[in-house]
């Protein structure tokens, strides 16, 4: 699944400079298949190394172990490319004190839409604060068996939002309970009975005839319900698919360096955009893409690495088998 993610990750790097695919922006599907596909692995995490309540606090510094390092590198690096490079633009101005200190916990960086905090100083970390919000409450749904509730209720507000009821774009793609259930598809095919592949494939379909009501002109389009939707589409029996695959070394280094490219390619952007104005064309996007990888690659083996040195001990301190399931570790 590793070159699945840094597909995903190449794809919202595109729709950050512009790009489309058939009017539709291909980085909202994408995020909806990083929901998916975490909603998988958090499930395997939580079942094999974190399956009581007492454990749940340790399952917390696992993600942290997780999330942070490179967060907190690439934040960094932009605040100083911002700073020293870019003064005078919307993102210097953001580069507040206040904006500074809400961002570091992640979790605003998912409310920006409320004036919490600004998410210019690292764009692609709003969907960071979502994640923090579903690893709060997966723990306690697998636990305490709460899916199917939390599944419905989920299911229930993205309706209203994917037909406008309530604002399509903060509860139908940027909030908890508005995708919620997007989550819970990719939870319901880690050993998936019956039950869950028909959830999960029963969510599919409806996915499918959504997005073409909504092409169609049926159902009013509005801001990403289609994306969403495709994405659901294409999401979950992409993933599916994937986690039918054997462990391979290539596969684990494309996943390996897809968070990296995920959270530095607006480094790249704002630092390029320095020097000239820059107009998107292949050339330009290509560059990007390079320079992205290449400091994906180092931050994964100075940064990420010994993080994840980390997780195994604190797995290994709850029973963590060194070789159980390797192929969806690194992604984990």
């Amino acid at each position: 699944m590793g070159s699945y993610r840094l597909l995903l990750a190449i794809l919202v790097a595109i729709s950050h400079m512009g790009k489309t695919v058939a009017g539709l922006n291909p980085g909202v599907i994408a995020v909806i298949s990083f929901l998916i596909i975490s909603g998988f692995v958090m499930t395997s995490l939580i079942e094999r190394n974190y399956n009581t309540p007492e454990k749940i606090r340790l399952f917390y510094v696992d993600r942290a172990l997780r999330l942070y390092p490179q967060f907190l590198l690439y934040f960094v690096a932009s605040c100083a490319v911002i700073y020293f490079l870019l003064p005078g633009t919307p993102q210097a101005a953001a580069l507040t004190a206040k904006n500074i200190v809400t961002s570091l916990p992640i979790v605003p960086l998912g409310f920006y839409m409320y004036g919490i905090t600004v998410p210019e100083i690292l764009p692609p970390a709003w969907s960071l604060g979502l994640e923090m919000c579903f690893y709060l409450v997966i723990p306690f749904l697998i636990i305490f068996k709460g899916r199917d509730l939390a599944f419905a209720l989920s299911v229930t507000v993205f309706v209203a939002a994917c037909f406008g009821a309530i604002n399509t774009d903060v509860y139908g793609y940027r909030l908890l309970p508005g995708v919620l259930f997007i989550f819970l598809c990719g939870s319901y095919m880690y050993k998936a009975q019956a039950k869950g592949r028909v959830i999960a494939a029963g969510t599919a379909l409806v996915a499918v005839l959504l997005f073409l009501a909504i092409m169609t002109g049926v159902v009013l389009r509005l801001p990403f319900n289609a994306e969403v939707t495709a994405g659901i589409a294409l999401g979950i029996p992409a993933v599916f698919l994937l986690t039918k695959l054997k462990f391979h070394r290539v596969d684990e280094f494309f996943g390996n360096i897809s968070y990296g490219v995920f959270l530095n390619h607006f480094v790249v952007m704002y630092f390029l955009r320095a020097f000239w104005p820059v107009e998107y064309g292949a050339h330009i996007v290509t560059a990007v893409l390079v320079m992205s990888f290449v400091l994906s690659g180092v931050s994964y083996y100075y940064v990420e690495r010994p993080a994840l040195r980390l997780r195994h001990a604190l797995r290994a301190g709850v029973g963590y088998k060194a070789g159980q399931a390797q192929g969806s570790e690194n992604a984990a």
